[in-house]
């Protein structure tokens, strides 16, 4: 493991891909099964902003030198995605439908990360505080206007950007140090654990998930669209509380680093493990062979070994090839120009 590397955000990170792809496995069942209900809103709650924010938390560099080449590696990654989902369809599905800008399924991620860096170069000129509380306020707003939605993965970009920017605006060693403290993890375990109860206690509050997928307006909270920025306030601070409580409970080490190495792979685990979902659903039905209740206990397995067997360096590899194609294809220009 490469020892400049700082074990406590790859364990945190290895853990939170497995949630994302656990999330997915429970969106499958979310429409008939409260248990998977639950599991999904718990799960929403926290993970992607999280990432989010560590993503922000380590693009300081990439910003501040305006990296252009990482930036657009990114967006390189969307349309790689984009692509292999149009395969998939094409072929398993007789689906030829191609949306350049649309985007409801996972590379929404990838084209997002590239905005919030290209956002950031501008935003780093500016006061941390103003810039947050504005796109606070902007998101509040935002969830007024029904043409805001998955095209240019607008609703997302604009409801996530302060995960990333606050992340930007932190020294992740200061945080680390500030995570320390017996008591400190006690309390964020206490308030996790809170959290799960209210999760699998209150059915009725699924109906917040609009807010925590990020990509609706306030009207798909049907009778409650009047409290729209009430609500999106309330689920703004309960992301950001649970991702301090994650952080701080996470363990600075563990070992010698066995299990933070699948924090560094959490690229290919996300790009390819949808994959692994439609073949179990689409392609070999599981659900017809396996009850209900048993794929809700199924689910945390079929997780656990999509994530190991995708956090691989040789997938992870690939995919930092696609990304450095900006980077490649810069170089030639200018070896072609000064011939």
């Amino acid at each position: 493991m490469d020892n400049k590397r700082i074990q406590k955000w790859d364990l945190l990170k290895a853990f939170l891909m497995f949630c994302v792809v656990l999330g997915h496995f429970a969106d499958v069942h979310a429409g008939t099964n409260e248990f998977a209900q639950s599991l999904y809103l718990f799960l929403y709650s926290f993970h992607m902003p999280l990432f989010i924010f560590i993503s922000g938390l380590f693009s300081k560099k990439m910003v501040n030198e305006k990296q252009w080449d990482k930036m657009l590696g990114y967006l390189v990654l969307y349309f790689f995605l984009k692509l292999v989902k149009y395969i998939y369809d094409a072929v398993f599905d007789q689906c030829f439908t191609f949306r350049v800008f649309g985007e409801t399924g996972i590379a929404w991620f990838m084209f997002a990360l590239f905005v919030f860096a290209v956002i950031t170069v501008f935003t780093s000129k500016y006061k941390p505080a103003c810039v947050l509380v504005f796109s606070i306020l902007l998101s509040l707003f935002a969830g007024y206007d029904n043409e805001i939605g998955s095209t240019l993965v607008l609703s997302r970009i604009i409801v996530l950007y302060p995960f990333y920017y606050a992340g930007y605006c932190i020294d992740p060693k200061k945080l680390v140090k500030i995570s320390k403290g017996k008591i400190k993890k006690i309390f964020a375990l206490v308030l996790i654990g809170v959290l799960i109860w209210v999760a699998f206690t209150f059915k009725d509050l699924y109906i917040t998930r609009p807010m925590f997928v990020c990509q609706h307006p306030y009207e798909k909270l049907g009778e409650y669209a009047a409290f729209g920025p009430l609500i999106r306030l309330a689920c703004y601070a309960v992301s950001a509380l649970a991702c301090v409580c994650f952080i701080i409970i996470t363990p600075n080490r563990i070992g010698k680093g066995f299990l933070a190495r699948f924090g560094q792979y959490t690229l290919p685990v996300y790009c390819f493990h949808y994959l692994i979902i439609y073949l179990v659903y689409r392609t070999f039905k599981i659900t017809d062979y396996v009850t209900e209740d048993a794929m809700m206990w199924l689910i945390f397995l079929l997780s656990l070994l999509t994530t190991l067997l995708l956090s691989n360096k040789w997938l992870n590899i690939l995919i930092l090839k696609l990304m450095e194609i900006p980077k490649k294809t810069r170089r030639i220009n200018n070896h072609e120009m000064k011939k």
